[in-house]
């Protein structure tokens, strides 16, 4: 009885700190700093170098689940691009499910959350390559 108790109250505090963790992220986060590790080698691209650019990458998340991100860094012409699908946190990761077109895409970052400031991190699958993302809060 004692040990269905304390896993209840595990499975509550779990929940709960999940849902604290998305309450912190409700909101819109402009990108100030984007680095892409090849290699081992960081190359890193501060604020100001992302806004002399012209770069923009902004990520919306709302309270009912739903995601936007609107970005120029795809393509050579710097062209807006805008994305949209569901979020959710678990630990300290976030997934985000992009509709692509007719296509689902899955993307699980590493999620460190520092008050106003978020570090998303992607990990390449097969490599030790990756690209760390430093978003505040707009």
């Amino acid at each position: 009885m004692k040990l269905k108790s304390l896993f209840l109250i595990l499975f509550i505090s779990i929940i709960g700190l999940q849902a604290a963790n998305n309450n912190k992220l409700f909101g819109v986060w402009e990108l100030v700093e984007f680095t892409l590790v090849q290699k081992g080698e960081p190359a890193v691209s501060d604020e100001k170098t992302l806004r002399d650019a012209g770069a923009v990458w902004n990520m919306y998340f709302s309270e009912d689940g739903t995601f936007k991100q609107e970005f120029n860094m795809q393509s050579p012409d710097m062209k807006m691009e805008t994305e949209t699908g569901k979020w959710r946190t678990a630990n300290d990761s976030l997934f985000v499910e992009l509709q692509i077109d007719t296509i689902i895409n899955k993307i699980n970052y590493s999620c460190i959350l520092l008050g106003d400031v978020v570090v998303l991190t992607l990990q390449h699958p097969t490599t030790p390559d990756k690209v760390i993302s430093k978003f505040r809060r707009k």
